[in-house]
């Protein structure tokens, strides 16, 4: 298969996407201008304690892995609540050995953590891995910002926003100046069969979109 490449006359990149969120919903408008791409870290966190018989075990003995892995997750939700922008989230427990009867001796939970700045980011990982046995990291991700003047382009006055989901502009960046348009998405549903748009979003969204080639057009004019 041959890499696809970009042609040296490319100008630019545009996406139009849905949201996959419920902030334009929840602000009662059409579109969404992103301003940056979030940055995302996943990591795989584990908890260390000593597996026992759940009715001959003294609570003031016990070592459960998974009441400190549940301590912890509401920790996840408090920090992630006390920095603006910050997003965190534990999406996954495994707990062993699974037994109704018997102590947890080890969890495995998953974290996630976005932000438009890396660095704030970083920093919230770091509080938050203090308590865990360990930890490996699944994905570093940068943020992206998207370019200035092509996002100008999009509207003056329009909602500037920031994507906690990675899109193709992402990519793109790389290579050349991008933008990216939000439409609202009706529940802030998607990936799912009851994911739909408005019919008066596209519309507006097509009305942003034909404005921007009128004004990249003046302007290599």
């Amino acid at each position: 298969m041959n890499e696809a490449k970009v042609g040296d006359d490319a100008l630019g990149y545009l996406e139009f996407h849905i949201e996959q969120g419920p902030v334009l919903e929840s602000l009662n408008l059409p579109l969404g201008i992103v301003e940056t791409i979030a940055g995302q870290s996943r990591l795989d966190v584990v908890f260390e304690g000593h597996a026992n018989h759940a009715g001959t075990t003294p609570m003031h003995l016990r070592h459960d892995a998974l009441t400190a892995a549940a301590a912890w997750v509401l920790e996840v939700e408090r920090e992630a609540r006390a920095v603006p922008g910050l997003v965190a989230t534990v999406g996954r427990l495994e707990v062993s050995p699974g037994a109704a009867n018997v102590i947890p001796g080890l969890v495995r939970a998953s974290l996630d953590v976005r932000h438009a700045d890396d660095a704030v980011r970083h920093r919230a990982v770091e509080r938050l891995l203090k308590t865990a046995t360990s930890h490996e990291t699944r994905l570093d991700q940068p943020s992206v910002p998207m370019d200035p003047a092509l996002t100008g382009m999009l509207g003056q006055g329009c909602h500037q926003m920031i994507s906690g989901a990675g899109h193709d502009a992402m990519i793109m960046a790389r290579r050349m100046p991008a933008a990216l348009l939000f439409l609202r998405s009706p529940g802030g549903i998607s990936h799912h069969p009851d994911e739909s748009v408005l019919t008066e979003d596209v519309a507006a969204a097509l009305s942003a979109g034909m404005r921007f080639l009128e004004q990249l057009e003046r302007d290599l004019g």
